[in-house]
Parts: C-alpha cells; sequence; structure tokens
C-alpha cells in the first residue's frame, strides 16, 4: 500500500493502548524523508505525540513490559534499524500511547474503558483515526452489554478505526 498508493501514516494519529511506549524506540524516530520531519513532538525525536499513563500517572514515556514498544513498532515502525527493509504499516504516523497495562502486561478492563473515553474526547486534537488494543480479557458476557465493547463501539460511532487482538481467549 505504501509503494502502490503511497499511503504511508502521515498526518494521521494511531493510538496504542498497551503497556506504554519505550523512549529510545529507534523505529519511532522521525523518518528523513517524511513530511512528519517539520512536526514537533513533545518527547524529543520520537513521534509520540502524546502519552497518557493510566497505570501509574507517569507524564514521561516508558514501557516497563515491552510489549507496547513491540506492538508500536509493528504499526509505526520505519524501519530505521533494518535499514528501512523492515517498517511498518504506517511509518509516518504519529503515535498517541496510552499506557492501560502494567509491567508484568496486566491492566484493569476499567483502564481501557478511561483510555477509550480519552480518545473520543481528544481524537480531533491528535487527529486519531485508529486505535489498537492488542489485549486480552474474558468473555464474561454479550457484546451488547459489555462495557469495554460498548467503549470501542463508542469510539467507532466517531469514525474510528479500532482494531484488536482476537481469539486468544474468545470461544
Amino acid at each position: 500500500v505504501q509503494d502502490a498508493l503511497g499511503y504511508t501514516g502521515a498526518g494521521i494519529g494511531v493510538a496504542v493502548l498497551d503497556s506504554g511506549v519505550a523512549s529510545w524506540h529507534d523505529d519511532l524516530t522521525r523518518n528523513a524523508t517524511s513530511t512528519t520531519t517539520s512536526t514537533s513532538y513533545p518527547y524529543g525525536n520520537q513521534r509520540v505525540t502524546k502519552f497518557v499513563d493510566f497505570v501509574n500517572g507517569r507524564a514521561l514515556p516508558y514501557d516497563d513490559n515491552g510489549h507496547g514498544s513491540h506492538i508500536a513498532g509493528i504499526i509505526l515502525g520505519n524501519g530505521y534499524d533494518s535499514y528501512g527493509e523492515k517498517s511498518g504499516m504506517a511509518p509516518d504516523a504519529s503515535l498517541i500511547s496510552l499506557k492501560v497495562l502494567d509491567a508484568n502486561g496486566q491492566g484493569t478492563i476499567s483502564n481501557s474503558i478511561a483510555a477509550l473515553g480519552w480518545v473520543a474526547v481528544n481524537a480531533k486534537t491528535y487527529n486519531i483515526r485508529v486505535v489498537n488494543l492488542s489485549v486480552g480479557a474474558g468473555i464474561h458476557e454479550s457484546y451488547w452489554t459489555d462495557p469495554r465493547t460498548l467503549a470501542a463501539k463508542r469510539v467507532t460511532d466517531l469514525g474510528i478505526t479500532v482494531v484488536v487482538a482476537a481469539g486468544n481467549m474468545g470461544k
């Protein structure tokens, strides 16, 4: 898609609800040829537009588990560490990292719901067009009444694509 259609995620915000993001993630640096090089990012050379910690309340980006950085690299990686050979799907997009998982990769449904609510309120400010939740939870009720599902629906009703991990614990 990048080569054929020129879609690189430039100007788009991607919210990743996970364990945070490492402040030194090489593949999340700005692309030298990217249109995002003129964009000012608040956390140094990283393409992290916003970091919100729903677990520990810290102000600066960090990832004490590694999973969130891994997922962010898959989605937004620019291929720096592989000399451009292995970039993510949206190497020019901006990352909005919403930390909902702790150092053990565990989290609460309420933190995920709070982060989805934050996305709904701040989507226009950060031009969030995609939300990724690579987190799992037990299936205890119908999607018609499940609180996290309803929070995700609220975001999709705003025209934002929500991508979730599926099949790990479902029936």
